[in-house]
């Protein structure tokens, strides 16, 4: 499943305001539908790749994206930004209706703790 998936947030700072997230995998989205929209990775996460290197990272990963869209739709979601990464994403912890959305996706299986560099999936 390589298309994102579009959804539907209240995305909360000092008032709460929709906007829709486009979801590319367990572990980054992209905030608004316009050219110039702030791409965001979770931070301390780590999820499969939707270009994995054998097929039970590909289907995890789409796992991981669908669940990320589940746990994020409709819902209030905060965007606690903390830096950049290497490829110019915000780095940020994500929370949805006061629950760390990577720490539910690592107690599901569908990440791990980010150790610091890519580990292998397969």
């Amino acid at each position: 499943m390589n298309a994102h998936l579009v959804i539907s947030v209240l995305l909360c700072a000092t008032t709460c305001e929709t906007e829709q997230l486009r979801i590319w995998d367990g572990d980054s989205f992209l905030v608004g539908m316009r050219s110039g929209s702030e791409r965001i990775r979770i931070q301390n996460i780590d999820a499969p790749e939707i270009d994995g290197e054998c097929m039970e990272e590909i289907q995890r990963a789409d796992r991981a994206k669908i669940r990320l869209a589940e746990i994020m739709n409709g819902g209030r979601v905060k965007i606690a930004r903390t830096g950049k990464d290497k490829y110019g994403r915000t780095l940020a912890r994500v929370t949805v209706n006061g629950t760390d959305a990577g720490r539910v996706l690592i107690a599901e299986g569908l990440a791990r703790p980010w150790s610091g560099r890519r580990l292998p999936w397969c």
